[in-house]
């Protein structure tokens, strides 16, 4: 029996391909993913405390974000055009990445004529600093790999992997 059948045998149908879906959704991820990015690595010049640590985000993190979200946005067209259905999984990867990204912006500090400032910080007591600061790295670590795994099940639904049987 193969693992279709004991889908639907159990009530769980896997969604057969259909035609042409809306492409909207890929270009909402990847225009998301430039914003995220903007927001990560200029978003204290919005509230005035832009600094030296800018350009240096901006060719990195922000550089990896973009590319990750073009090739996330280009998997999920892809998948669209295929007529298959994106996974759950990968929209919920893809938020807690998006969350953690919003967060970061508010947490990454950068270097100004006052010393160290993050959004946060520069908007509590500067007690808060150090713990702004602790919690910037744990996010953008969970920000960048909740991005890689929403792009490895953007590319597995975009190839209908998940929705292929085995034989047993």
């Amino acid at each position: 029996m193969n693992t279709a059948s004991s889908h639907a045998a159990a009530g769980n149908e896997i969604p057969a391909p259909t035609g042409p879906r809306s492409t909207v959704p890929g270009v909402i991820v990847a225009f998301g993913g430039v914003v995220l990015a903007a927001w990560v690595v200029g978003g204290r010049h919005l509230f005035g405390i832009g600094g030296d640590l800018t350009p240096v985000f901006a060719f990195t993190l922000g550089l990896v974000l973009v590319v990750l979200h073009l090739f996330i946005g280009l998997a999920l067209v892809r998948t669209a055009h295929r007529g298959r259905p994106t996974r759950p999984a990968t929209i919920a990867t893809l938020a807690v990445a998006w969350a953690c990204g919003i967060l970061l912006g508010f947490t990454i500090p950068d270097i100004t004529a006052t010393g160290l400032q993050t959004i946060l910080s520069s908007l509590t007591s500067s007690e808060s600093l150090d713990l702004v600061v602790g919690l910037s790295n744990p996010l953008g670590i969970i920000m960048l790999a909740m991005s890689v795994a929403a792009l490895v099940l953007a590319t597995g639904d975009a190839s209908g992997r998940w929705q292929r049987g085995s034989e047993d």
